[in-house]
């Protein structure tokens, strides 16, 4: 009887063992087959509505933690001894080359139908969608003749302190719109326009202020400006002298806890049949597969004045350009 304990009580040892061992290297096991982590920068509405699809689809259990592009990456970075996050979604497509230790290249079949404009060289990025950076003003406090049309235009120290622009430190849009303005004119122009501008933390600031009347004049992204569209109080505005149009991130985390998930999601989100939802459902979103059409009244990409996004420097110099533009604002 007290062999057979013995028997008993090593077997349960060695059934615990690689468990503990796990534990002892700070590592962990998957969540399973039926989960998936998302890190998203996006709007509630637009992350739960492709959730919920995905959900349908695959019965996948997907855990959603929202947050600003930099607050995101930062919080991965912190866990990269033992990641928490499937998937990083949201930001620009530097994002990825910004800190390629914590992400792995993306390759699927699924790739072959995204335009090869949208494609990242460096192969992390899966182009789920794709934005230029625009100019937003609201109506009922600037006439349609009064409103800025360049990038220079913003500039002019007669409008005072009346853009409100989204911060680039914690907003990937917005250090996007920071990169435009670097193409433009630099670092004088980024200086000039940050003395009339009124910096939020939020991505979505810019937009919602501007479409409720609370300021004049906002810096964002098309989906963001595209959305209060409809309402008739807003003008949309692409800079004359010039605008980037590059792809959103959606980036594959290393060490992630749910791998082939994480594959099932990109390649959800890249389908034709997604892509179209994509466009139909949320005005101001490119869709970068190349059977489906741009939303009604968008202009295409030839109607505007396109600068080349200067994808590897905006990767390789964030931290130093996000310092410097924090510098900037400590002079003010």
């Amino acid at each position: 009887m007290r062999m057979r304990k013995i028997v008993v009580i090593t077997l349960i040892m060695a059934l615990l063992l690689p468990a503990s061992l796990l534990f002892a290297r700070g590592e962990r096991e998957t969540d399973g087959p039926g989960r998936l982590v998302l890190y998203a920068s996006h709007p509630p509405a637009f992350s739960d509505f492709f959730i919920a699809r995905f959900q349908q689809q695959y019965g996948i259990d997907v855990e959603l933690i929202s947050g600003g592009t930099g607050e995101l990456l930062s919080r991965i970075q912190a866990e990269a001894g033992n990641p928490q996050a499937d998937i990083m979604w949201g930001g620009g497509a530097d994002t990825g080359g910004s800190a390629p230790e914590l992400f792995v290249p993306f390759d699927s079949p699924a790739l072959e139908n995204i335009s090869t404009d949208y494609l990242d060289p460096a192969g992390y990025n899966a182009p789920f969608a794709a934005f230029a950076i625009v100019v937003m003003y609201n109506r009922n406090l600037v006439s349609d003749d009064e409103a800025p049309q360049s990038w220079a235009d913003l500039a002019d120290p007669n409008l005072g302190r009346s853009v409100v622009h989204a911060n680039p430190a914690v907003s990937g849009s917005a250090y996007t719109a920071m990169v435009n303005m670097l193409e433009v004119g630099g670092w004088d122009l980024v200086e000039a326009l940050a003395r009339n501008q009124i910096v939020v933390d939020s991505s979505s600031g810019p937009f919602t202020q501007v479409g409720r009347g609370e300021n004049p004049i906002g810096i964002t992204y098309e989906e963001g400006a595209w959305q209060w569209e409809p309402t008739g109080q807003v003008g949309i505005v692409y800079p004359s002298d010039g605008v980037v149009l590059i792809p959103e991130g959606m980036f594959k985390v290393a060490g992630g806890p749910n791998p082939e998930n994480a594959r099932l999601f990109m390649e959800f989100m890249l389908s034709q049949e997604t892509q179209t939802l994509l466009a139909n459902e949320f005005r101001g979103r490119r869709p970068t597969h190349r059977d489906a059409d741009l939303p009604a009244g968008m202009p295409a990409a030839e109607e505007l004045n396109v600068l080349p996004y200067p994808r590897e420097e905006a990767a390789e110099n964030r931290s130093e350009w996000i310092r410097q533009w924090q510098g900037i604002l400590e002079r003010l």
